[in-house]
């Protein structure tokens, strides 16, 4: 089992609160997340919201349980966990204000995966940061339409 953890961080032209709420709409990752799909097993989008985004297409889909730890509505702050049982680890998103029209986002992701070498725990997390770069920058192209 390998852990891969990387970190993205994005400086986006968008109030905090605006993207802060694009980031907790968890459905509309969908909109954003390349082939991803997602269902909401249980709850309001808060603290104890379960759900599964599913990435990719037919047999190489790879379904991503996660529950929603705690969320901060205040300080713009949310803790998942990924309850597997494929994949198992932590997310951690924040988003903090710059300007009354910009903000920074941090996605930092903590993941053990069944049946990845060790060895390929760096070049995996490399092209998930990227990965998760161009989603957040469609995530923030996608507000500033609807804004």
């Amino acid at each position: 089992m390998a852990r891969v953890h990387f970190t993205v961080r994005r400086h986006l032209p968008l109030p905090a609160r605006v993207a802060f709420d694009e980031l907790v709409d968890w459905r509309g990752h969908a909109q954003w997340v390349p082939m991803t799909r997602v269902v909401i097993e249980s709850g309001d989008g808060g603290a104890g919201t379960t759900f599964v985004a599913t990435t990719g297409l037919g047999p190489l889909a790879l379904p991503d349980r996660m529950r929603v730890e705690s969320l901060d509505a205040t300080q713009m702050t949310v803790h998942i966990v990924k309850i597997g049982p494929v994949l198992t680890g932590d997310v951690r998103l924040a988003v903090e204000p710059v300007t009354d029209d910009s903000s920074d986002i941090t996605w930092d992701e903590d993941v053990r995966v069944p049946l990845l070498p060790g060895f390929l725990s760096r070049p995996v997390g490399a092209v998930a940061r990227k990965a998760f770069e161009v989603s957040i920058d469609r995530m923030a192209k996608r507000a500033r339409q609807r804004v």
